[in-house]
């Protein structure tokens, strides 16, 4: 049978544009042994995050599709913005599915755990503001360095602020600092900053993260 004219040239940029994501595959009990740690008291305010970043721009990949599945029990995550959303549970734990991530096709992307503030930051943020995060994060990070991380784990100094659309820009300090936007991202140091004083956001970060000039 002689297909219509249209549906030729519709196969043909189906062939020429292949449309399989890329695919990466992890046991649940693998992520829970890292993800525990967010459920142990002294940092209510940053969490681990999952997320994975293109091998060759370092840019976040978006996920399109995130599951778990095990026999016949299968369950999407959410996977709105970059973030991979995993539960944390016992029971998931002692069952051990297994994770697949599914991100854009024809890109490499690197699985990247990273320590994070839960809450994003905006407008007018206040020193305190910065300053309680940082004995949070750096005790996130010795918990995930083991028992002896004290020892080698950089001292957080401030926080990395990541803007989406690789924003360029400037943050004003009301103390008279300035702290550069470039591709994205700020590192905003505390010691640079008065105790009364605060910073103005040009726009909400996509990510706060800790600011460790040791480890650069």
């Amino acid at each position: 049978m002689k297909l219509p004219k249209m549906s030729m040239v519709l196969l043909s940029l189906a062939a020429a544009f292949p449309t399989h994501a890329q695919e990466y595959m992890f046991t649940y009990s693998k992520l829970y042994t890292q993800m525990k740690n967010n459920a142990k008291e002294g940092h209510d305010d940053v969490r681990l995050g999952i997320f994975f970043v293109n091998a060759a721009t370092k840019k976040l990949c978006p996920i399109e599709k995130a599951w778990m599945e095990k026999e016949e029990h299968y369950e999407e995550f959410d996977t709105s913005g970059f973030e991979l959303k995993v539960p944390l549970d016992n029971n998931l734990k002692s069952a051990n599915p297994l994770v697949f991530v599914q991100t854009e096709r024809d890109t490499r992307c690197d699985f990247s755990m990273v320590v994070m503030a839960n809450e994003q930051l905006h407008g007018e943020v206040a020193y305190r503001d910065i300053e309680k995060l940082l004995p949070q994060m750096q005790a996130m990070l010795e918990d995930l360095g083991g028992m002896f991380a004290s020892w080698f784990t950089p001292d957080v100094e401030g926080v990395t602020l990541e803007f989406a659309n690789d924003y360029n820009g400037k943050i004003n300090a009301s103390n008279g600092e300035v702290f550069v936007i470039e591709n994205g991202r700020a590192y905003v140091e505390l010691a640079k900053l008065a105790p009364n004083a605060s910073i103005r956001l040009p726009e909400a970060t996509t990510r706060v993260l800790p600011w460790l000039p040791k480890a650069d």
